[in-house]
């Protein structure tokens, strides 16, 4: 039984909750999920509509490893902002999880189920017709602001890198360690810009001054 040790940070805790599932029956989307593969460790979470993927370390392994935690036990790790850059210390062994904080000692069970493979989401190449507008819910972009908060102690602004009407990635200019991804919506309807506003006004002659 191989054994999967890491350690996260409280702030990247509390910055990957925001994007998580609350009320699903999809009740391995409540959860942040941990995974160690040739690119490092990294934690992830999503409710369908919204993704991020955070790097946590360096660490590599070319047997991918990956642990499901759930919501539920990681609120009680948020600590409080001045805890923010404690880490805490995870040993997965099994279903089970131990966690090590500075001061105790917290154990519980991981998800059951398997996260979404999101590898399958986040694009990695942008073609010439990805310039068509989408529509994106306002109110998912303030979870992004609000997950920089936690990351970086100050709201950011997000920016986007459009994919037409497919997903949008989320970033900051900040680091390379965070990368979200966000939905589109449905709308009936093609944006465009008012015919008015391109119609040219006409200009008077200026009068002419004689001496």
């Amino acid at each position: 039984m191989t054994q999967f040790n890491f350690s996260i940070q409280r702030k990247h805790i509390r910055a990957m909750l925001h994007l998580a599932a609350i009320k699903d029956i999809r009740y391995y989307l409540k959860g942040v999920n941990v995974v160690r593969d040739q690119r490092g460790t990294y934690i992830e979470a999503t409710d369908g509509h919204v993704l991020g993927r955070l790097l946590i370390d360096g660490i590599k392994s070319d047997t991918p490893l990956s642990a499901l935690l759930p919501s539920d036990s990681l609120a009680k790790l948020k600590g409080t902002k001045k805890q923010s850059e404690e880490f805490l210390n995870f040993s997965v062994e099994g279903n089970q999880v131990e966690c090590v904080t500075a001061d105790s000692t917290m154990k519980f069970s991981l998800c059951d189920g398997r996260f979404p493979d999101t590898d399958r989401v986040i694009p990695l190449v942008f073609k010439p017709e990805d310039n068509a507008p989408a529509h994106f819910n306002p109110d998912l972009l303030v979870r992004f602001v609000d997950v920089s908060a936690d990351l970086y102690g100050s709201r950011q602004c997000p920016q986007l890198l459009q994919r037409g009407t497919q997903c949008v990635i989320v970033s900051f200019s900040l680091d390379d360690a965070f990368v979200g991804v966000m939905m589109p919506m449905r709308v009936e309807g093609a944006a465009r810009v008012p015919d008015w506003c391109y119609t040219p006004r006409k200009v008077a002659e200026p009068e002419s001054v004689t001496a």
